[in-house]
């Protein structure tokens, strides 16, 4: 949600690590899975507010139409993935 309203994926992801990582302890969570879980989270979602978009927009040499479909998407799903492999390393260590 911060990556949505903010629109950078290294703000969002610092920011979500930042706050967290305080509590982090008190909720029984290893700070390197929630470090992982912020950074998978900054990355669902990019669109034409982050810089991340357009910079694989244009390495991608995509039309903005075909970037939001291509690499929101990919993103997307990268992070979802992503959040799969970090939750079940959450009940091992």
């Amino acid at each position: 949600m911060l990556h949505i309203a903010v629109g950078s994926v290294t703000l969002s992801a610092i920011t979500a690590a930042g706050l967290l990582a305080p509590i982090a302890p008190a909720i029984g969570l290893d700070p390197v899975l929630l470090a992982l879980s912020a950074g998978a989270g900054s990355l669902f979602m990019v669109h034409v507010t982050s810089n991340t978009f357009w910079l694989l927009q244009s390495l991608l040499g995509q039309s903005v139409r075909g970037a939001l479909k291509s690499v929101t998407v990919g993103v997307s799903v990268a992070s979802v993935v992503a959040i799969l492999l970090i939750m079940p390393m959450s009940l091992l260590f």
